[in-house]
Parts: structure tokens; C-alpha cells; sequence
């Protein structure tokens, strides 16, 4: 008899450290916060506090509040608040009933296209099954799964340390359906779609799609074609992105009928500005700043009008200038109606501000007349609007590098060119300014 007892004693022993070793994946634990979970979470690369609110399903500013809004590093504990009731009995994690559904609760990084495949069935089916409208997920939900591949019930073992067996057999030997099999469908991006919209209308992740694509961001544009794993069988009816006509209408500028520019006595030009012109293109067609086209004359504000007479002084030759800049879009005195202003946040962007000193250098890899700068996080190929205040004077430039920390750069926001300091009247080589621009969504996004 006592032999007995000791052997359930030591299978109990033996569950209780597989369990916990089962729970331990990626980092994540949880814990009992007053009969919630509490979600223990590693921060890794990229991550912010908006997208681990996305990953769990949570408030970011919940998330923000328990941790005390601490800087996120990669290797530091984050822990997530969650709604969730806390269950004491989470050490296994899916269990096989007599009617062939197994019970299987969500951990980091699972999604319906993996279980599917895990269990031999079917996105769709595992949505009828448990009624579920979209393919978002939360750690700690439990599913009932259809079992697709065709396996003996599972008997009930008189020993504990026995459960975790028939569970891994099922593992091993599923029909396994590589995401490579699966048949791909050729979209071609509308307006107002997103790769969430995409993943869940075919039945795949946002991951899989941006490695099948070579997607290193969320961004798409309209017309862009995109290979996509068609798990739901969805009939594509692409048309022709309608988006190509107005994309050639903004890069064939009316400027085919324009006058040659009259020679004055004072050595300058004078150009008449035509319909479609802005102080930006007329700037950039003679090798000038918007701030020296302003300067020469005696310009306050960025609009001119059809008909205006301008004085251009020191053109340079319209073929020494770089495609890559282009006319900024999101200029503030193009917004006639202040009413029409709205936070950024109400469009779901991201806009990160910065205050502290710029510099602008001569180097020999940045052309000082162009509008380009460096910035430690910000990504290549991002807008940065920099602002003077002791001036008032704003511009925009393009960002092509990042800078690393000397002497020469010590304790600087950002490092410039000699044309964007011209552009808001930077009068020493490091002065005190703003700079602000979008974030690019790591995370779905």
C-alpha cells in the first residue's frame, strides 16, 4: 500500500516539473494579479508599447500604468494586465474529449494557421467550432479543436507522468501541410487595405505574407501586387489599379509651355509662375532652397500665385539634381482650414517629436545643397520636418544615414546638411531645434 502512494506521490512530482517546463516558452509566464493574469513578457527587438497592447489585446496605456512607463530595452520584463481570470489548473495545455475536439489554450505566437495544420483541420472550421468572427487570438484562451487526422481516443492513464505522451504522438505523426503547398492568389492592393485585412480575409498570418513577399515593413501602396496563401479558397477578382492614373498625373507637371526665363541687368531671372507650380518645384527647377528663393523675394509664406512675377538669383543647372527628393506633402500652410486638423492618432499614425541641438556638417558623402540629415532610430528614406524656433522657420528633409557619436556629435538630436540649416535660419553651426515625424509600425499594423 505504501508503495503505492509513493508512486503517485513521485508521477505528481514528475507532471508538476514538466508542466512548468512546458509553461516556461519564449520567456512567458503568468502570474495571479487579484484573480487576473498577469502576463509576464520579454521585450524583443522592435517592440513598443503599442504593439504588445496589439499583441494581447490590451490598452497600451494599461501597460504603461503597471510599469511606470519604463523605456523598453530588449531583454527587460515587461508585465501585461490582462481581463483574463486566472486559472490555477493552466498546466495542460490541451486536452482530448470523447466527442474528438481537444481542448487547447493559446500561448505566444500560436494563430489558427498554425493550428490548423497542427491538427489536421481547418481555419474555418476551428472559427465555426467556437464561433469566432475574425482570427485574432489572446494567450490564455482555450479552443476547441476539431482533430482532423483520425487517432484513437485517448484512455485515461493511471499515472500522471503518462498524460504527456498520446498528446506529443499526435504531434509527431499529424498530416503535415507545409505553408509552401498551400495554393498562393495574386492581389492587387485597393485602397483602405491593410495586411490584417488581407491575413484574415485569406486565412494566413501577416508574417507569412510578408515572407512570401520579401516585406521588410507594413506599408503597401495601391496597385501593388502581393502573393498571398490561399487557405480559404478565395475567389480573387483583381482589376486594374485604378491608383496609376492620378501617380503619372503628379510627375507630368505643366511646365512644357513655360516662358524662357527673361535675364534682368542684375544678372538674375525672372520666372512667371503657371498653374500647378509651387514654391518647392519652382526652387528645385533652378538648383535653389526655399529659403533662398523666399530670401530674394522678400517672401513670408510658401504660396504663390499664377502670374507672379519671381527674381531668381545664382541658378544652377536643372540636371544636377537628385530625383530622390521630393516635394513634401504634409506642409502645414497647405491646410487652408485649421478645422480640418486632426491628431494623427485618430488615423492610427505614430508621430514622434524630439527637442535638443542640431548640427549641420560638411561631409564629403552629403551633398550640402540637398535636404538631408541623419538620425540615430529614425529609418532611411523617413521625412523629418526641422524646426528653428528662434526663427519660426520650418523645412523638410530626407533622411539617409545615421550618424555615430564623436566628439564632433556628442549630445545632438540630429545632424543636417548646410541647406536644411540655411532653410530655417540656423545663424551657428549647432543651434537649439524641433524635429518631428511619423513612425513606421513595427507591429501592425
Amino acid at each position: 500500500m505504501h508503495k503505492i502512494y509513493k508512486l503517485l506521490l513521485a508521477g505528481l512530482l514528475l507532471n508538476v516539473t514538466v508542466s512548468k517546463a512546458s509553461n516556461s516558452v519564449d520567456s512567458i509566464g503568468v502570474e495571479n494579479n487579484k484573480g487576473k493574469k498577469l502576463i509576464i513578457h520579454k521585450v524583443e527587438a522592435k517592440e513598443t508599447y503599442y504593439s504588445l497592447a496589439k499583441k494581447y489585446n490590451v490598452n497600451y496605456k494599461d501597460i504603461m500604468t503597471f510599469n511606470d512607463s519604463k523605456f523598453l530595452q530588449i531583454g527587460i520584463i515587461i508585465k501585461v494586465p490582462t481581463e483574463i481570470s486566472f486559472a490555477a489548473n493552466t498546466t495542460t495545455p490541451q486536452t482530448t474529449s470523447a466527442s474528438g475536439l481537444t481542448e487547447y489554450t493559446i500561448k505566444a505566437k500560436d494563430n489558427l494557421n498554425m493550428l490548423a495544420q497542427k491538427f489536421g483541420t481547418t481555419v474555418d472550421e476551428i472559427k465555426r467550432v467556437n464561433g469566432l468572427s475574425s482570427i485574432n487570438l489572446q494567450i490564455g484562451q482555450v479552443l476547441k479543436i476539431p482533430n482532423g487526422a483520425s487517432t484513437a481516443p485517448q484512455e485515461t492513464v493511471m499515472t500522471p507522468t503518462v498524460i504527456a505522451k498520446p498528446v506529443t504522438a499526435v504531434v509527431n505523426n499529424k498530416p503535415t501541410t507545409p505553408v509552401e503547398n498551400i495554393a498562393t492568389a495574386e492581389h492587387v492592393i485597393k485602397a483602405k487595405e491593410n495586411l490584417n485585412l488581407l491575413a484574415e480575409k485569406y486565412g494566413t498570418t501577416v508574417d507569412e505574407i510578408k515572407r512570401l513577399n520579401g516585406l521588410s515593413s507594413n506599408n503597401l501602396r495601391i496597385g501593388q501586387v502581393l502573393k498571398i496563401p490561399n487557405a480559404n479558397n478565395v475567389v480573387v477578382e483583381n482589376t486594374p489599379a485604378v491608383a496609376v492614373p492620378p501617380v503619372v498625373k503628379t510627375t507630368t507637371k505643366p511646365v512644357i509651355e513655360q516662358p524662357t526665363p527673361k535675364a534682368n541687368t542684375a544678372g538674375a531671372l525672372e520666372h512667371n509662375v503657371l498653374a500647378g507650380e509651387t514654391i518647392y518645384s519652382i526652387a528645385k527647377k533652378y538648383g535653389l532652397t526655399t529659403y533662398q528663393l523666399k530670401t530674394a523675394n522678400n517672401l513670408t509664406a510658401n504660396e504663390v500665385t499664377v502670374g507672379q512675377k519671381l527674381i531668381i538669383k545664382d541658378a544652377k543647372p536643372a540636371e544636377t539634381f537628385s530625383e530622390e527628393e521630393t516635394e513634401p506633402t504634409t506642409d502645414q500652410n497647405t491646410i487652408k482650414d485649421p478645422s480640418l486638423r486632426a491628431p494623427a492618432s485618430k488615423y492610427g499614425l505614430t508621430q514622434i517629436e524630439q527637442k535638443g541641438t542640431g548640427i549641420w556638417i560638411a561631409d564629403q558623402d552629403l551633398d550640402p545643397n540637398k535636404m538631408l540629415v541623419l538620425h540615430k532610430t529614425a529609418p532611411v528614406g523617413t521625412i523629418i520636418k526641422v524646426t528653428n524656433p528662434m526663427s519660426n522657420r520650418s523645412t523638410f528633409a530626407k533622411v539617409v544615414g545615421k550618424y555615430t557619436e564623436n566628439e564632433t556629435t556628442k549630445d545632438v538630436i540630429i545632424v543636417m546638411t548646410k541647406a536644411v540649416a540655411d532653410a530655417v535660419g540656423a545663424l551657428d553651426k549647432r543651434f537649439y531645434c524641433n524635429i518631428n515625424y511619423g513612425a513606421q509600425e513595427n507591429e501592425q499594423q
